[in-house]
């Protein structure tokens, strides 16, 4: 008999883990006593949901910031000895089994949420819940109706709650504003881009019971782009050449999205092979082309020599290209909560709900359905 994979396992504990650590039995008192609106001092205090790669990736991307105002308190995971050698490695004080003690940490003011996509929501919500800023790793939720209710609770109790679309924090793109600002490629006609790795091996990419989707872990790279240039949501929405496998989940798709006034992007999205993965922004009057477009640390206009971004050294290597990025997400959170900010200007709720609502509309398209997999998380 064929052995489950480790993430199929780690699914089952996620699920058991979940089911005790429900937010319907958090304590308010207890929440109220969390810090809210402030740090305990001057510096930011993360807690971390979850030790595998991204999250890894994070604290070491922290680990790079000058004159470093991030403090990394404690560490959770489903699996304690995860936990406990993530914070080992990475010299953390403390460690927990499970999401439920992290909530509790009265030294910790903002959570990363780096599980598995299915599992996004009930962290999130339980963060919230007790009185903790959160950071979550993309998608935020695998639906616009769970998305819609976070960044309500979020709102409502005054939290500061961001999707991590790390793309928009890059100084390249802070470049890119100002280059389409100032009308140097004239007006925008046309987005092309390829994205593209060889993923076929990664289960949470590949299963539907973890969430997976092309679509949803880079193709909403693509979506955001076309989000910031045209800055506007598009009028139509054309898939094509979609490749499902055997459990329905798409692997492989290339869609056009039409911003009307002839103004479209054009994709192709695949976790089947590898590809250039840039972006060319093409307007009347030249082009602009970003390297690693969703991750850009290198921009090029017409007939101009490359301006560049480089990434410092760390202590560790990254897990995920440019990951190093990082750091500027982390960045915008601390100066958003210092300024007691309940969303970025740079990604606000608005922008993330409408980037989800794209999603949702592609997956209908295609045939790519999460029904049960939400039921999990209720």
């Amino acid at each position: 008999m064929q052995m489950p994979g480790p993430d199929k396992v780690r699914t089952w504990r996620i699920e058991r883990r979940m089911r005790s650590d429900s937010c319907a039995n958090y304590c308010e008192a207890t929440a109220q006593s969390c810090t809210k609106h402030k740090m305990q001092s001057q510096n930011l205090n993360w807690g971390i949901a979850a030790a595998g790669r991204i999250t890894q990736d994070f604290v070491t991307a922290l680990g790079t910031i000058e004159n470093c105002r991030h403090v990394v308190q404690a560490v959770a995971d489903v699996e304690g000895a995860r936990a406990q050698e993530f914070a080992q490695r990475n010299q953390i004080p403390r460690h927990y089994d499970g999401f439920e003690e992290l909530s509790l940490d009265r030294d910790v003011d903002v959570v990363y949420v780096g599980t598995l996509n299915p599992f996004h929501y009930a962290v999130v919500r339980l963060m919230l819940s007790r009185g903790k800023h959160v950071l979550c790793e993309t998608p935020l939720c695998l639906g616009l109706q769970q998305a819609r209710e976070l960044y309500a609770l979020a709102e409502q109790r005054g939290l500061f709650l961001m999707e991590g679309m790390w793309s928009r924090f890059f100084p390249s793109y802070d470049r890119l504003r100002e280059l389409l600002l100032s009308n140097c490629i004239g007006e925008v006609k046309l987005i092309r881009l390829q994205h593209g790795f060889r993923l076929v091996n990664v289960e949470r990419i590949n299963s539907r019971s973890l969430g997976g989707s092309i679509t949803l872990d880079i193709g909403i790279y693509a979506l955001q782009l076309g989000q910031f240039v045209f800055g506007t949501a598009p009028v139509k929405i054309i898939p094509s050449g979609t490749q499902l496998n055997a459990e329905r989940v798409d692997v492989k798709t290339e869609f056009i999205l039409d911003y009307g006034e002839n103004r479209r992007l054009m994709a192709l999205i695949t976790g089947l092979e590898n590809l250039g993965n840039d972006a060319i922004i093409v307007g009347t009057k030249g082009e602009i082309k970003l390297s690693n477009y969703w991750c850009c640390t290198q921009l090029t206009q017409s007939n101009n020599p490359p301006e560049s971004w480089p990434l410092p050294s760390a202590k560790f290597d990254f897990h995920y290209t440019n990951s190093c990025g990082l750091r500027y997400e982390a960045e915008e959170v601390r100066k958003c909560i210092e300024k007691r900010l309940l969303e970025s200007p740079k990604y606000t709720h608005a922008a993330s709900l409408e980037l989800i609502a794209l999603t949702d509309q592609i997956r209908r398209q295609i045939g790519v359905s999460y029904d049960d997999v939400l039921g999990r998380e209720v």
